[in-house]
């Protein structure tokens, strides 16, 4: 006769005590996370420092509320901008009405510039603008050729970015060579490869004028680039003698181009 089949052994680890054990354990760390607001598992310490009125939400920087993960974490989701704008209230209004550096900026991942958890003496502000320069070129001003290589105090002094200049004038004086007479719209005739050569997309008369192909511009603007004369090239008395035969008065011999605007002598 056969014994009775033995009743199957259940593991340990599934057991009701084992089960019971860590239900208690999962909620007591649950509870632990909750009241250190996720601390243990913090990579290092936020920054102490903060610029100017940057900071808000009754927190003087982020070391604040060091122990309170939530303030910037979203569970199962992580950082997001909308729990950065709920302290960062000025940048949350630029992003709403289009104004200002972050109101231009196509990305809303506050993290890609302002990264964290880098200790206490971390410059979030000044850490930005090593990933800045790309940002700088599609939101604000284009960094190119000349302007490529000048360090930020150059154009930003004293941590001043708001309203900083962006037209030529701001930055450069006008040169006395046409001070007063051209107007500010630089970008007329320079570019930001260097303020020479000019190209002179506004000069109406040609250039190529002349035998000799290209002339200097002190050859016909003797004293400023708002006055012209002829006489440089062309002698006084033998237009006169030559225009006399065709019946064109001394008087009319003032303004050369009311009859010869392209330079041509048949016209």
């Amino acid at each position: 006769m056969r014994p009775p089949p033995l009743a199957p052994r259940h593991h340990p680890f599934f057991s009701p005590i084992a089960l019971l054990a860590t239900a208690v354990l999962i909620f007591g760390l649950v509870f632990v996370l909750w009241q250190t607001g996720g601390r243990a598992f913090s990579p290092g310490d936020l920054s102490a420092l903060a610029h100017g009125d940057a900071q808000s939400g009754g927190f003087a920087n982020h070391a604040a509320f060091g122990d309170d993960c939530r303030q910037c974490h979203e569970p199962w989701v992580g950082i997001t901008t909308r729990r950065c704008e709920t302290c960062h209230t000025s940048i949350s209004q630029q992003r709403e009405t289009g104004t200002g550096l972050h109101g231009r900026l196509t990305t809303p991942d506050c993290a890609l510039c302002h990264s964290e958890h880098q200790g206490h003496h971390f410059d979030l502000f000044a850490a930005a603008f090593d990933q800045f320069t790309t940002t700088h070129h599609a939101a604000l001003f284009p960094l190119d050729g000349q302007h490529a290589a000048l360090a930020c105090v150059a154009c930003h002094q004293h941590e001043q970015y708001a309203g900083t200049p962006a037209q030529c004038a701001g930055c450069h004086a006008e040169p006395d060579l046409h001070k007063g007479l051209l107007g500010t719209d630089c970008i007329r005739c320079h570019t930001t490869d260097g303020w020479r050569p000019a190209q002179l997309t506004s000069h109406t008369f040609p250039l190529d004028h002349g035998d000799e192909g290209h002339i200097a511009c002190t050859t016909c603007h003797t004293a400023t680039l708002a006055t012209f004369t002829c006489d440089a090239c062309h002698n006084p008395a033998e237009m006169v003698e030559e225009h006399r035969e065709e019946g064109v008065s001394p008087v009319a011999l003032t303004n050369c181009v009311e009859c010869h605007p392209t330079g041509q002598k048949e016209e």
